[in-house]
């Protein structure tokens, strides 16, 4: 079987190195993917190749939100083309499934049902807004052989409960993310970042973006140091262009609540294992998630987590058994989890070794892998066309 997997973001984020590894796995099941990426950040389509996988390029402009009307006048003006091109290369490359790999991967859409091809959608978030999210799930219940959502929380967004969904949850590598690979990594990390043994790391890992919830880490931060005295917050995430007006409040906040020397901006790294190995505590703080990955590597790492209650995280870790889950936005709240587990060391080996084995059992890349080939495997056992005449791309 070929897949064509088409994302709408070219840049490397938690949707992409998703898609890549369960590419790699695929693979090893006789399955072979080929990407299909918008213009812009060459970063994966670099990883991608260097994977030994095809990429297809130029795609369309990015879909942007509706207040941004000429980025989405040129979208429509390039839709015909590249849809006209991802049907070329469907045909080109002997494609069985199409897989609209991202909620916006329109074009891919329209490609598939112009070409004839099994078309498998996933969607994997909760931040599209109206009325575009409904707009696009109108288009997927026209066109898509399948549907397949990043968690449960997804559902509401798009679909009402008469639409017929699966879930597919994110993978997280087990074996990359494994605590017994790093046992020096709170000793190596300290000596970095110049933290004495006796003072707390509280982290995160997550790109500079509103739906982060920084603003709410940080003014909680604030009232755990006034608590214990001293905690140092490793914020791991790249500064995106797009949001440097965010990032400018953010470092205004920590000046205002003087916490230059407790929150460090590390920017974006790839030793991410070994930080996450050093982190006491691990923090999202975010307003809007769908299946955030980020809380999978903490688990697959054993290290105590406190996150919000939004999107699909309830379905990843179950408040007092894996982690502590609290409202969003609301600092005392996150301040209140956050105090009580770094005041309880056991409870939170507790917590991260029981988290650990929830990430093996449900969340590893061979469930994915699984979960996957069933979706595509699905698309492909619908025969019937969805109506006479395909979609002609003008």
């Amino acid at each position: 079987m070929r897949v064509l997997t088409s994302l709408a973001d070219p840049r490397v984020g938690g949707p992409q190195l998703r898609s890549l590894a369960v590419a790699e796995g695929l693979r090893d099941r006789g399955i072979e993917t080929v990407f299909h990426l918008p213009d812009g950040d060459d970063a994966f389509e670099a990883m991608a190749t260097d994977a030994g996988f095809d990429v297809i390029r130029p795609g369309p402009p990015r879909l942007q939100p509706p207040r941004r009307v000429a980025a989405n006048a040129r979208f429509v003006a390039g839709l015909g083309p590249a849809v006209r091109r991802v049907a070329s290369a469907i045909d080109r490359y002997s494609i069985d499934v199409v897989h609209a790999g991202m909620t916006l991967a329109v074009p891919a859409a329209l490609a598939a049902r112009r070409s004839g091809t099994p078309l498998a959608w996933f969607f994997n978030d909760t931040g599209t807004p109206w009325p575009l999210n409904r707009g696009v799930a109108r288009l997927a219940r026209a066109t898509a052989d399948e549907l397949a959502l990043a968690a449960d929380a997804v559902q509401d967004h798009f679909f009402d409960g008469s639409v017929s969904t699966r879930t597919v949850y994110p993978p997280v590598d087990t074996a990359e993310f494994d605590p017994e690979t790093e046992p020096n990594a709170g000793r190596s990390v300290r000596n970095e970042l110049g933290v004495a043994d006796d003072v707390p790391i509280v982290g995160t890992v997550a790109n500079i973006n509103p739906v982060k919830g920084y603003e709410y880490l940080l003014r909680a931060i604030a009232r755990v140091r006034n608590r214990v005295g001293s905690v140092v917050v490793p914020v791991v995430g790249k500064r995106l262009e797009s949001r440097e007006a965010y990032f400018d409040r953010l470092r205004s906040l920590r000046a205002q609540l003087g916490l230059e020397n407790t929150v460090r901006f590390l920017g974006h790294r790839s030793d991410v294992p070994r930080l996450l190995g050093a982190f006491d505590v691990f923090v999202l703080p975010s307003v809007r998630e769908a299946c955030p990955i980020s809380v999978l590597e903490a688990m697959a790492m054993r290290t105590g987590i406190v996150a919000t209650r939004v999107g699909g995280v309830p379905e990843q870790l179950d408040d007092g058994t894996h982690g502590w889950l609290v409202p969003p936005k609301d600092p005392d709240a996150l301040a209140t989890a956050i105090l009580e587990a770094l005041a309880s060391p056991a409870k939170r080996r507790r917590r991260g070794a029981a988290a650990r084995s929830r990430a093996e059992a449900q969340f590893s890349v061979e469930r994915s892998v699984d979960r996957h080939r069933e979706f595509y495997e699905a698309a492909r056992s619908e025969l019937e066309p969805h109506s006479a005449e395909p979609v002609r791309a003008r």
